[in-house]
Parts: C-alpha cells; sequence; structure tokens
C-alpha cells in the first residue's frame, strides 16, 4: 500500500472518529442547554429549533473535519521526517 492509501484510510478513520465524538458532545450539549433531547425526524420539534440545530451540527460537523484532516496530515508530515 502507499503512503498515499495510508494517509486517506487513517485520515477517514479519524474523521468519523471525531464526527461521533462531536454528535455525541453536541447531544449532550444540546440537552444541557434546551433540557430536552435533540430534536429528530419523528418529534414535534419547532421550525426554530430544527434550523437552530441544524446550523449548530453542520457548522460542527464542519469544524470536526477541517480540524481532523489538518491535524492528521501534520502528524502524517511529521512522521515522514
Amino acid at each position: 500500500m502507499s503512503s498515499s492509501s495510508n494517509q486517506k484510510i487513517v485520515t477517514t478513520l479519524a474523521v468519523m472518529a471525531a464526527g461521533f465524538a462531536a454528535t455525541k458532545a453536541l447531544d449532550l450539549v444540546w440537552r444541557r442547554v434546551t433540557g430536552h433531547r435533540p430534536p429528530s425526524q419523528e418529534d414535534d420539534a419547532t421550525v426554530r429549533e430544527l434550523v437552530m440545530f441544524a446550523a449548530v451540527s453542520g457548522a460542527l460537523a464542519a469544524l470536526a473535519r477541517a480540524g481532523t484532516t489538518r491535524a492528521v496530515t501534520r502528524y502524517i508530515a511529521k512522521r515522514a521526517d
């Protein structure tokens, strides 16, 4: 396997783990702030609540992906030197 393939695999796994952790953290924060679980398809959530949750979760997912990708790239570059 090439170094590029290894980096892609490691990055993918790290991004998945970061996404899982970010989702769990958002669920916990949402429960503490609002007093109930995050909205889902089965809930009678308000449009405002759905939009707020979507915006926060989307931003958190983008930050987790970008940060994790950068961190893995830096780590692999350091190990290669």
